[in-house]
């Protein structure tokens, strides 16, 4: 068994020794380097969530704008086909009006006009084609 002598001469150790305070600076550096780099990297997560929410928004209404436009060309093709399709058919009959031949038939047909000395007979339609038109009718 030690003597109580020993005791007194048992050095202590000294917990504020420089090494050990070098060390405990080091942490606490080491520990500010991570939290400031926490948040500095919370901070552009939440930036880069608002941009890239920001674009959605932005992609999503350019696409539907684009969608809306798409849509009304297509149907302005079709009038514009429409369109066409009805100035054809006037200049062709502006064409037919400049006929004589034409305007001659038409005034035959449609108001039984006739030529001197000539004599137009109304034919009854055939019975076959009245049971065909009323045949139309039905369907």
């Amino acid at each position: 068994m030690p003597k109580s002598n020993d005791r007194e001469k048992v050095t202590t150790i000294h917990k504020d020794k420089p090494f050990d305070k070098e060390q405990k600076r080091l942490q606490m550096r080491e520990e500010r380097r991570r939290r400031g780099l926490k948040r500095r990297l919370i901070f552009i997560g939440i930036v880069g969530a608002f941009v890239i929410v920001f674009a959605a928004v932005g992609l999503i209404s350019q696409k539907s704008m684009i969608d809306a436009n798409d849509q009304e060309q297509e149907q302005l093709e079709e009038r514009y086909a429409e369109l066409m399709e009805e100035q054809k058919k006037l200049e062709q009959d502006i064409v037919n009006y400049n006929d004589i031949d034409y305007i001659a038939e038409v005034a035959r047909r449609d108001l039984y006009l006739t030529k001197p000395g000539e004599t137009i007979f109304k034919v009854p339609e055939s019975h076959d084609d009245q049971e065909e038109e009323e045949d139309e009718e039905d369907d």
